[in-house]
């Protein structure tokens, strides 16, 4: 696959090889992440309505950037990480229609933790199984929070709707930052200067 060239300024272009189109879903992922992150902060007193709205909108939205990632990765169909990753969305997705209909404390928290653990558990293969890949190491910080926010929540259930958003708006928020990080270095790192 040969790289092209889009002008974006009389400085630099822009490579369109794989990794260049990266940068755009991890950032969208970090902004999701945060996003969630910082309304766990500030909700002062949430019942179980309130965890349950946001642990489903958080998982919905969170399944389709971990889609939009994975397709552009560019990985072959039969691929094993491209099948642990859009698995993992998918868990994501039910994870967050299911709790989001139930309203339901306890089964927010062991699906919400299932679906974190599942993800974790399918970043931490994907950085296992990838040696040279740009992304080994976030992937690899990524899945140890995924899996430890994952095996914590459940362990909160009798502390409440606030506990369980802590925990997981905790985990959001230093994955975030992570990924926001990977994303701005992968936009840097596809900047080139212009040849004269």
């Amino acid at each position: 696959m040969s790289d092209t060239a889009v002008p974006q300024g009389a400085n630099s272009t822009v490579t369109s090889t794989p990794m260049a189109q990266l940068w755009q879903p991890v950032l969208f992922r970090s902004m999701v992440t945060l996003l969630f992150g910082i309304i766990t902060v500030f909700f002062g007193a949430p019942d179980t309505l309130g965890l349950c709205l946001n642990f489903g909108w958080y998982f919905l939205v969170l399944a389709g950037s971990h889609y939009w990632f994975v397709r552009r990765l560019a990985l072959p169909r039969g691929d094993t990480k491209h099948l642990a990753l859009l698995g993992a969305a998918a868990l994501q997705a039910v994870a967050g229609v299911v709790i989001f209909i139930s309203v339901n404390t306890v089964l927010a928290a062991w699906l919400g933790g299932a679906a974190l653990l599942l993800m974790g558990a399918a970043e931490l293969f994907a950085a296992l199984t990838s040696a040279r890949s740009q992304l080994r190491s976030d992937w690899l910080i990524s899945g140890v929070l995924g899996l430890g926010t994952g095996l914590l929540l459940p362990f909160f259930i009798n502390a409440g709707p606030h506990a369980l958003l802590g925990v997981s708006g905790g985990g959001a928020l230093m994955t975030g930052a992570l990924w926001l990080l990977s994303a701005l270095t992968l936009r840097h790192d596809v900047r080139t200067p212009k040849r004269k």
